[in-house]
C-alpha cells in the first residue's frame, strides 16, 4: 500500500486550482477520527491521496491493515488483528462490493462497537471506485454499510474533468518516459493534444501514461511527430464493437466517426472510405457532431 517512494513523482496529481481546494479539505479532515471515503474512476490516484493523509498523521506502514476484497486474503485474521491491537490501527477498505455478506456483517458489528469506544484509535479509509456506486446506491447490505460510513466523502475528478491541465500531465509522463527509456524527446505535435483531448481514457492518468511511454519508446529524435505514429496505436483495443443498451444510434455514429478520424490521423478522404460514405457527407457529419477539430 505504501507509495512513499513515489511521492515526488506523483505530486503533479494535486496541482491545479480546483484540485488544490480538494487537497486542503482532504488534509484538514485528516485531523478527524471519522471514516474518510474517497470516490473516483480508475487510474486517478486514489491510493496516493490516502497516502498523503497517512503522512500527515505520521502513520507507519506497520500499523496499516488492508481489506482489499479484489484479492484473496485472511479476512478473519485481519479483523482479529484490529480487535487485539493495543495501539492505533489504520484500516483501509477497497472493493467492498466484492465482499461476502458475512464479511460485511462482521465489519458492521465491529464498527458499531468501535465508533462508541472513547479510547478508540482507529483511522478508517475507504477507497470506492465509481463503478461500485450503482451497487452502493441500491437497497442491499452493501448500501447499508455505505450509509454507516459516509461521514466524509470526497469525489476526485477524472482526466476528462481536468482537461485544461492535460499539458501538465503529458509533460510529466514525457519526462518520466525519457528518463526510463533513455530518450530525449522534449515536444509533441499539436495534433497529439487534439487526440488526447478527444480520446476516452477508461483508466485516466494510468492509461495516458502507458500511451506516452509507448509513443516515446517507438519514436526517436527530440519531437513526437503525429504522422510517424503507426495506425495500430489508435485502434480500438476490442476486436468487436461493444454495444450497450440505452445509447442512441446518433451517439454511436458520432463515436464511430471520431474513432475513424483518429485512426486516419485526421485524413478525411481515408476516413470517408473506411466509413463507406462520401467525403462531402463526412464533412456534413463533422459539422453536425462538432468534430471539425479532429480533421
Amino acid at each position: 500500500m505504501s507509495l512513499r517512494k513515489d511521492k515526488a513523482n506523483l505530486e503533479w496529481i494535486t496541482k491545479g486550482s480546483d484540485i488544490e481546494k480538494i487537497k486542503k479539505q482532504w488534509l484538514e479532515i485528516s485531523n478527524s477520527t471519522l471514516p474518510i471515503l474517497i470516490v473516483g474512476d480508475r487510474g486517478i490516484g486514489k491510493s496516493f491521496w490516502i497516502q498523503r493523509s497517512l503522512e500527515k498523521r505520521n502513520i507507519p506502514d506497520s500499523s496499516i491493515i488492508s481489506f482489499d476484497f479484489s484479492y484473496l486474503f485472511s479476512f478473519e485474521g485481519n479483523l482479529d488483528k484490529i480487535k487485539s491491537s493495543k495501539q492505533s490501527v489504520t484500516v483501509i477498505l477497497d472493493w467492498i462490493t466484492k465482499a461476502k455478506k458475512e464479511e460485511i456483517i462482521l465489519l458492521q458489528q465491529w464498527w458499531k462497537e468501535e465508533k462508541y469506544n472513547e479510547k478508540s484509535k482507529v483511522y478508517l479509509y475507504w477507497e470506492i471506485h465509481s463503478e461500485e456506486m450503482e451497487i452502493l446506491n441500491q437497497k442491499n447490505i452493501h448500501s447499508d454499510f455505505y450509509e454507516q460510513f459516509k461521514s466524509f466523502r470526497f469525489e476526485l475528478p477524472n482526466l476528462k474533468k481536468r482537461i485544461s491541465e492535460l499539458p501538465l500531465f503529458v509533460y510529466e509522463f514525457l519526462a518520466e518516459a525519457n528518463q526510463s527509456l533513455n530518450k530525449k524527446i522534449s515536444t509533441l505535435d499539436e495534433d497529439f493534444y487534439t487526440f488526447f483531448k478527444n480520446k476516452i481514457f477508461s483508466r485516466n492518468y494510468t492509461e495516458l501514461k502507458e500511451l506516452i511511454f509507448a509513443l516515446v519508446g517507438f519514436s526517436s529524435g527530440k519531437q513526437l511527430h503525429w504522422k510517424q505514429i503507426p495506425p495500430h496505436f489508435f485502434e480500438n483495443s476490442l476486436s468487436e464493437l461493444n454495444i450497450l443498451p440505452g445509447i442512441s444510434l446518433e451517439q454511436y455514429e458520432k463515436e464511430i466517426i471520431r474513432a475513424n478520424l483518429i485512426y486516419t490521423k485526421g485524413n478525411r478522404e481515408k476516413a470517408a472510405k473506411l466509413l463507406g460514405i462520401s467525403e462531402r457527407n463526412l464533412y456534413r457529419k463533422l459539422h453536425e457532431f462538432q468534430l471539425e477539430d479532429l480533421s
